[in-house]
């Protein structure tokens, strides 16, 4: 498949009339105030943040073992649904190519990561495999994300050198060359399939634990816990776009149009939701029985009621105020509905918990509420920690959306050689004249460096010194670049193999597993699985007396105990293996000689020999015969020695 790639626009190019990026935003300023707000010392501002959320922690310490052990499950479907929107988010806007997302998409991813570890600390209604496998893809999607971010801070980090140790090891490598990017954008789209799949499966199992603890049976529940999921996640994002956007000043980064599009998000999936809920009173009272209308009432009137009126008044009904402009385009009032309606949409969760029909005191409950509220103390601090060792906003992705935005964006050339670490490296500039001779360093192979204005450039410079007895060429630079590597003939073959491969072993061995689980509380062992398994159109309604509980909840190989985990599993084993593929492609695309670190914000083109003769001169002259705006190179350098290993 070809891959797409941004091409630089004369002018900015609106989205619905509005900017998505700021029209003074270049490579060098983007990374320049990411890394900066990363690398810069903590600040009164963010000592006081931390500071505040120990209160909430310790009000969650303490009211955590007085409330009743009921309200786990639901605190725990809570944050369920905020991971799994926030993950569905990300990976439907990577999947779908969206150039802006780049604006929001590091906060959904670390959002879901967090979500998914609270999630980890109530008694979770789902499998076991369902939350591990939510949690394994979303920490998979934020690390692969970070990986070129971690390298420009790991240049940036100049004289600090534990931090520059730090983000060396964290980088894995990354030096920004065509094979890197080339998997780094498959290894993504990846990430975020498998990503949606694990949150779609976790959903499920959420709705099939509803379905067992409540009499709802209804084909609605699935689609209005989707439904209120992205809901939910697209609240909470708006609220951390809002206070993210004024605390570090990224208006730039995230801007207006990005505000926009989440009020209409919201304004879309609090339409939608609505819809599940009022389709279910109306079902209910023209064609339901006399259960179905007793349960009605219960929840208009009755003991769910406190919930079902939480749930319409702060969670759904506020959406809808984003019909009018001016609200929907205020940030502050965008940030508050937004945290609102995350707020608010955890009382569905309590009503299928059915928490009112167990007879809990109001005491009980608000002690519940304060203990789960208390507990997004620990999220918040997670933020404030994990922001503060890697960029809010993702710098590569941003700077792809820059150079497709804006026509200055492009990185300038170096007004000086790159020698900021003389004995280590050094690179002399070629003159004007192509026929310059370059002179080499005794015992040092010779080579060249060739910095360009945009990938176009570079591609064009590729194919012009391609032949039959061409150097060996490698092309870097700061954004993703496909058709360099098209250029370049760089494939990649193995991340899909390795993936699948990790999918079906993982899918196998939880199979496994709950087979040789059943063989245990079998009378005969394996062999009553096997003739289970061989009559499966024989099989009873109920287990032989023998056995140690009923057929329809113990059967280890039903729908809800079996499949739903099997597809967990499989988006488990799969981020597992397309991580292993990918830190190897890392590493691979390594070979050969690195340019300076001075040069990584720049499209650069390395020539090295490859077995015949090289002439410096004569492909400096080769070079600077292409058209200006079709391949010849802004500045050319000759290699002296190596690059330090990054």
């Amino acid at each position: 498949m070809t891959e797409r790639a941004f091409p630089p626009a004369a002018e900015t190019v609106p989205l619905y009339g509005a900017p998505v990026i700021g029209p003074d935003e270049t490579v060098a300023s983007i990374a320049a105030a990411l890394a900066g707000s990363v690398l810069a010392p903590a600040g009164r501002l963010w000592w006081l943040a931390v500071a505040g959320t120990l209160v909430p922690i310790l009000v969650w310490t303490g009211l955590r073992s007085a409330a009743p052990a009921v309200f786990g499950p639901a605190a725990a479907a809570w944050w369920i649904g905020l991971a799994a929107g926030c993950l569905l988010i990300s990976g439907l806007l990577l999947l779908a190519g969206v150039a802006w997302r780049c604006g929001i998409g590091r906060l959904t991813q670390t959002a879901a990561l967090l979500c998914a570890g609270l999630a980890a600390l109530y008694p979770v209604p789902v499998h076991p495999v369902s939350l591990g496998a939510l949690l394994l893809a979303s920490l998979g999607l934020w690390a692969a994300a970070l990986l070129p971010d971690l390298a420009v801070l790991r240049d940036a980090a100049g004289p600090d050198r534990r931090r520059a140790r730090l983000y060396r090891m964290l980088s894995a490598g990354w030096c920004g060359s065509a094979l890197q990017w080339l998997a780094w954008e498959r290894a993504c789209r990846g990430f975020g399939l498998l990503g949606i799949l694990a949150a779609v499966a976790v959903l499920i199992d959420l709705a099939l634990a509803a379905a067992l603890r409540t009499d709802r049976h209804d084909t609605l529940l699935p689609v209005a816990l989707l439904v209120e999921a992205v809901l939910s996640g697209a609240g909470l994002i708006a609220a951390l776009a809002m206070t993210l956007r004024r605390s570090r000043g990224l208006d730039g980064l995230i801007t207006g149009r990005h505000l926009d599009i989440l009020g209409r998000l919201l304004l879309a999936f609090g339409l939608a939701a609505l819809y599940c809920h009022v389709t279910e009173i109306v079902t209910a009272l023209l064609y339901g029985d006399a259960a179905e209308r007793a349960r009605l009432t219960r929840r208009l009137l009755g003991d769910e009621a406190p919930a079902f009126w939480i749930l319409m008044l702060a969670g759904l009904l506020p959406t809808q105020l984003f019909w009018i402009p001016a609200i929907r385009r205020s940030a502050l009032a965008l940030g508050l509905i937004g945290a609102l309606v995350a707020v608010g949409l955890g009382a569905d969760h309590v009503l299928a918990t059915r928490i009112g029909a167990t007879g809990a005191a109001l005491a009980d409950l608000l002690t519940a509420g304060v203990a789960t509220l208390g507990s997004a103390g620990l999220f918040v601090l997670g933020l404030l920690l994990l922001f503060r060792l890697v960029p809010p906003v993702g710098i590569a992705e941003t700077r792809q959306l820059a150079l497709a935005q804006n026509a200055h964006a492009a990185p300038r050339v170096p007004e000086t050689a790159p020698d900021a670490r003389p004995g280590l490296f050094a690179v002399q500039p070629l003159g004007r004249s192509p026929a310059q001779p370059l002179a080499q360093p005794p015992g040092q192979p010779p080579g060249l460096i060739a910095i360009f204005a945009s990938e176009a450039g570079l591609a064009e410079a590729g194919r012009g010194l391609s032949g039959p007895r061409a150097p060996r060429l490698d092309a870097f630079g700061p954004v993703p670049m496909p058709e360099a590597a098209a250029a370049l003939h760089r494939e990649e073959r193995s991340l899909n193999r390795l993936a699948l491969f990790g999918a079906f072993l993982g899918f196998a061995a939880f199979l496994a597993i709950r087979i040789a689980g059943l063989a245990g509380d079998m009378p005969d062992g394996p062999a009553s699985v096997a003739a289970l398994l061989a009559r499966p159109l024989s099989w009873p309604t109920t287990w032989s007396t023998a056995w140690p509980t009923p057929w329809p909840a113990a059967w280890p190989l039903s729908w809800a105990m079996a499949a739903v985990p099997a597809l967990s599993a499989a988006a488990a084993g799969g981020v597992l293996g397309l991580a292993v593929a990918l830190l190897s492609v890392v590493r691979a695309g390594r070979a050969g000689r690195l340019p300076p670190s001075a040069l990584a914000g720049h499209f650069v083109l390395t020539i090295e020999p490859s077995g015949a003769p090289f002439i410096p001169a004569a492909l400096a002259r080769r070079l600077n015969a292409l058209p200006a705006d079709a391949g010849r190179p802004l500045a050319l350098y000759g290699l002296a020695a190596g690059e330090p290993p990054r």
